[in-house]
């Protein structure tokens, strides 16, 4: 399938945390997503007009009385089409839903919708993690170092804190390698933008460098939107001065990768190599006044 580069990260992007929703059923407790997320996550990856769901079958499998009131439960199979480009591609999922209402109209129309809701999360949810794959995940990823393991969690060990019954977090700030795999997910913001630095100063390669900006730019944009208390002493957000070091990094990069007898202006792939002035690295020490607290490499 012929999906932009953009799309292909969108679909390594676990949901959000607070959009995982979680119920009791014989016992046990399941985690899922609402209809309506999966249904804007699918507008917005793919466009509104480039994707179509049709309902291929449904049927009621069960009608009566429940509680002294109508009740009936539908079972139904979707298809999801998408269209990338000159390319197409299909995905398909059966659901069921149950209905009860005052009258059996309500009750049928009930589980009709519940039933053809559930079929297009089970198709969604086959390409990838903002659809909920995730949820289905029984090893939580981790990471390598004991003070960052203290630091971070993923989107299992989020789930799983909701599941045991304590508070789930409200948002984890995850961190992404050039492949699109979650590195880790850190509670704090501050703890992100240093683990970015690091991975940013250490990579020594323009393309892997270059996929890790492409991989992690949602989260500089996440920082500046719901962190913009997030600046240096000099007044600029972290966010900013990541991307600038990514840019100075990458120049760097490129600039050591010159083919020998090449021109000057001229790097390997034959592509002109920018002469911007050099932007300030993200300082190793850096404090956010509301929480009062610094993070130092």
């Amino acid at each position: 399938m012929a999906l932009t580069r953009m799309q292909k990260v969108d679909l390594n992007e676990a949901p959000l945390a607070e959009a995982i929703k979680t119920r009791d059923e014989n016992g046990r407790t399941f985690a899922y997503l609402e209809g309506w997320y999966v249904v804007r996550e699918a507008n917005r990856i793919f466009g509104v007009d480039h994707w179509d769901r049709i309902t291929l079958t449904t049927q009621c499998v069960w009608q009566g009385k429940y509680q002294g009131q109508p009740a009936c439960t539908y079972t139904a199979r979707v298809r999801i089409c998408i269209r990338a480009g000159a390319h197409s591609f299909v995905r398909e999922g059966s659901g069921v839903g149950h209905g009860q209402g005052n009258h059996p109209g309500e009750a049928h129309g009930q589980a009709l919708k519940a039933a053809e809701t559930d079929a297009t999360k089970r198709a969604l949810a086959t390409l990838g993690a903002p659809f909920g794959l995730t949820l289905y995940e029984h090893e939580p990823k981790t990471v390598d170092k004991p003070e960052e393991r203290q630091n971070a969690t993923t989107p299992k060990e989020t789930l799983k804190a909701g599941l045991n019954g304590s508070k789930p977090r409200a948002q984890y700030w995850a961190l992404r390698g050039p492949d699109g795999e979650t590195k880790a997910c850190y509670s704090s913001p501050l703890l992100s933008c240093s683990a970015l630095r690091r991975m940013i100063e250490g990579t020594t390669d323009a393309g892997t460098l270059e996929a890790i900006y492409m991989q992690n730019r949602r989260l500089l944009a996440r920082l500046v939107a719901e962190r913009p208390d997030l600046k240096s002493d000099t007044d600029r957000h972290y966010a900013e001065i990541l991307s600038a070091l990514f840019q100075t990094r990458l120049k760097t990069l490129t600039q050591s990768q010159i083919k020998p007898g090449a021109k000057p202006e001229q790097a390997a792939n034959g592509a002109e190599v920018q002469t911007a002035n050099q932007q300030p690295a993200l300082p190793v020490r850096m404090h956010d006044a509301s929480w009062g607290a610094a993070v130092t490499s």
